[in-house]
């Protein structure tokens, strides 16, 4: 207030001196707010303003999680411009994106990668779902390749999982999630979580998050029901344990020992293909050791990290023994260096990965199967001018079977203005099949069951081309992107399926398809429509194209043409908040075979189109506690009914509660 009434009138311009630098303060810890949620780490391996980093980004925030009520990282994800869930006939997770699969999507955890999914199968959610959602401080998302800096497995985009820092002052939270389904049978679910972090001791600083969820089956309300039918969504529980323990050793160093405990249980239950049984189990264990100096010419950042991980898994398919045990150990190791030079700021370094996976079932001649990779990588951000970056970077791979490749990045940022960026930039990558792919011992139930999926040897490297162009536009109430991307890749790996006369699925292998192409546009908008009003959406046009050796062209199936995302933000008081958001899917192809008069011809039917809505809403209920509660799939939107066509599943309607507090 600038005035409190007719006896303080003398001290008017004091008071109005006083307001003004508080208005200031305020305005300036705003603008300090959104440029730290403008900085991303990711893209090159330091502190950079998303304008004028060499990538197209999104940044979840911690913020952004406790709003939205999501269940999941992936769940968090699916609504973000670019990337699309592409959940499998039992709801198990695989987040594509630019219409690349998971394996060409890098899953970090405060940069470290997490690939010991592989030893699970389709167990990518495995990796989606480990990190407790109360330990994440943020999710930056880079889209489109990253290959020069991370590798092939970068080839899509990069998930970095940023977790809370320790603080010197001691804080935490106790947080409980309730959600049931409306529709269908069965499906609660529950989350429970906690975190604390504080100081131990001078220069020794310490985070704990834990995290317990659990979900029963959910069957699917249909018709046609069949007798003993598969969950929809398959029961799971899984517990996950994320600690961090940061030591100073001095002024200039920091050491941070980080420790991930993962257990997910996946009870008896069956395949829609057939009377089929499977059961799997998983537990691992990560452990990583950071050194980061913060030197006179620079800073440095060299770690080591060490996986190790067990899956048990029932197949009633499988030939005796029916279980399989299979270890998977990963070592990876990497070492880089900031320096900033004049016009130049360069970082350069190297990496080490060790895969080793044991199964004396799987892999009947040797019981195990182990690759290295070795690599090293420099980038250096050119200031040509104040308003005009060019970024130039490379990295060369040496594959133990696949020997040395060089994927090189060229990429301009020019900021027009300081409201319009304009940038992009062309790479390419060198994609070296999974060690399971090239295996001919290797064997994995697929096809929902009914068939095998066989290692090819004869698999050759994949390689892309990736373009990407576009512009960004930010004003004080508003702000938009739009951009456009191509992929060039030869030899992609796919799954070819063999059917018998009766179009029954009898096997599966890997095989290179001869080309591929994605390509489309992304749009991201936000506007402050008022004071207390935020509208904010996204779209994604993607369009798809695979030749196979004889020139016959197709689409890659089980990708969206259309996916589009719109969100209201309403901040009712200083205490109430409520968020409507609309998702919409179109142009989605699977597919299909067809008896055209005793020849079965394939078929790419285009599944009909669908809108999902969510309604959520958040009471501060005091400075400590905070309440949630909230209705997801509004509609209760049923994709078997719309078009049987769709292998994704929406849970039906489903009511959730939720409560955190904080100390």
């Amino acid at each position: 207030m600038l005035f409190i009434g007719e006896e303080f009138m003398n001290f008017r311009y004091s008071v109005l001196a006083f307001a003004l630098a508080n208005a200031s303060m305020v305005v300036a810890a705003e603008e300090q707010t959104r440029e730290l949620e403008n900085m991303v780490t990711t893209a090159t391996l330091s502190a950079r303003d998303s304008a004028t980093v060499p990538a197209f980004t999104t940044v979840i925030t911690a913020e952004d999680i406790e709003r939205s009520a999501v269940t999941s990282l992936a769940d968090l994800l699916r609504d973000t411009v670019g990337v699309h869930n592409s959940n499998d006939s039992l709801g198990r997770d695989e987040l594509r994106i630019r219409g690349l699969g998971g394996d060409y999507t890098l899953i970090l955890v405060n940069g470290k990668r997490v690939s010991s999914g592989s030893a699970f199968a389709k167990g990518s959610d495995v990796d989606y779902n480990s990190i407790p959602l109360n330990s994440i401080d943020r999710v930056e998302i880079i889209r489109g390749p990253m290959s020069s800096v991370y590798g092939a497995d970068a080839i899509g985009g990069v998930l970095n999982i940023i977790t809370k820092a320790p603080t010197q002052e001691w804080s935490g939270n106790v947080s409980a999630e309730y959600r049931t389904i409306e529709s269908g049978e069965d499906g609660q679910q529950q989350r429970l979580g906690a975190s604390v972090r504080g100081e131990l001791a001078p220069g020794s600083r310490l985070f704990v998050a834990i995290e317990q969820k659990q979900h029963d089956a959910w069957y699917e309300d249909r018709a046609d029901k069949k007798a003993n039918e598969p969950p929809r969504l398959e029961e799971k529980t899984s517990t996950n344990l994320f600690v961090t323990l940061s030591q100073d050793l001095n002024a200039e160093q920091t050491l941070d020992v980080d420790l991930a405990l993962n257990k997910d249980d996946r009870p008896l239950g069956v395949y829609a293909s057939g009377p089929r049984t499977r059961e799997q189990e998983l537990e691992r264990m990560e452990l990583a050791l950071t050194h980061t100096g913060r030197w006179g010419w620079g800073t440095t950042t060299a770690f080591v990290k060490h996986e190790d991980s067990e899956v048990k898994d029932f197949n009633s398919s499988y030939a005796a023994p029916q279980t399989h045990n299979t270890g998977e150990q990963n070592l990876y190791a990497k070492a880089y260096a900031n320096v900033t030079a004049g016009s130049h700021a360069i970082v350069a370094g190297m990496d080490y990965r060790h895969q080793e996976i044991e199964d004396k079932t799987t892999y009947l001649k040797t019981g195990k199967l182990s690759i290295d990779e070795l690599a090293a990588f420099v980038q250096d951000e050119i200031t040509v001018a104040d308003n005009l970056f060019v970024t130039l970077g490379g990295r060369l791979d040496n594959h133990e079977i696949f020997g040395s490749n060089f994927s090189p990045k060229a990429y301009v940022v020019y900021q027009v203005n300081n409201a319009l960026t304009v940038k992009g930039g062309v790479s390419k990558a060198f994609k070296a099949p999974d060690g399971s792919y090239l295996s001919e011992e290797y064997r994995v139930i697929s096809c929902g069951g009914a068939c095998s999926l066989a290692g090819n040897p004869d698999l050759k490297a994949e390689t892309s081309i990736n373009y990407e162009a576009g512009i960004e536009l930010r004003q004080d109430t508003w702000e938009m992107a739009l951009s456009w991307f191509n992929n060039d890749i030869d030899d992609l790996i796919e799954r070819q399926i063999t059917y018998d006369t009766n179009n029954d699925p009898v096997a599966a292998e890997w095989i290179n398809v001869a080309k591929a192409n994605t390509n489309g546009f992304e749009l991201t908008a936000s506007a402050d429509v008022l004071s207390n009003l935020t509208l904010s959406g996204n779209m994604t046009y993607l369009d798809t194209e695979y030749e196979d050796a004889a020139g016959e062209k197709f689409v890659l199936t089980g990708r969206p043409e259309y996916e589009a995302n719109t969100t209201v933000d309403w901040q009712a008081s200083d205490a109430v908040s409520a968020l409507l958001s609309v998702n919409y899917l179109a142009g989605m192809q699977y597919s299909s075979w067809a008896n055209n008069g005793g020849t079965w011809v394939q078929e790419f039917p285009v599944a009909k189109s669908y809108y999902r809505t969510d309604l959520g809403v958040v009471g501060k209920v005091s400075d400590t506690f905070t309440l949630r509660g909230g209705v997801k799939n509004l509609t209760d939107v049923q994709l078997s009914e719309i078009d049987p066509s769709y292998t994704l599943f929406e849970l039906g309607r489903n009511y959730y509660v939720s409560g955190t507090y904080n100390f």
